[in-house]
């Protein structure tokens, strides 16, 4: 309900600027949403987040190791 509110009150906006100066009304590319360009970057972003992720989880990996293995050593468990 309220897209078609804001979209009616758009629509409402648009026919009184553009009527009272008698021009076309020729749409805008900065009037739209570019719905690929979004999906790209939102594909762009996951990607770097899973790179960003998948390192973190060795780096941990790597330091619970060393823990284990100190722990070991700590203890003459080896």
């Amino acid at each position: 309900m309220a897209t078609s509110y804001a979209d009616s009150a758009q629509a409402r906006d648009w026919d009184r600027r553009y009527d009272d100066w008698g021009r076309p009304k020729a749409p805008k590319v900065e009037d739209f949403h570019d719905y690929e360009a979004a999906e790209q970057k939102r594909t762009q972003r996951q990607a770097l987040t899973a790179a960003r992720e998948l390192i973190d989880r060795k780096a941990r990996a790597a330091r619970v190791a060393a823990a284990v293995v100190a722990y070991g050593e700590f203890w003459g468990l080896k």
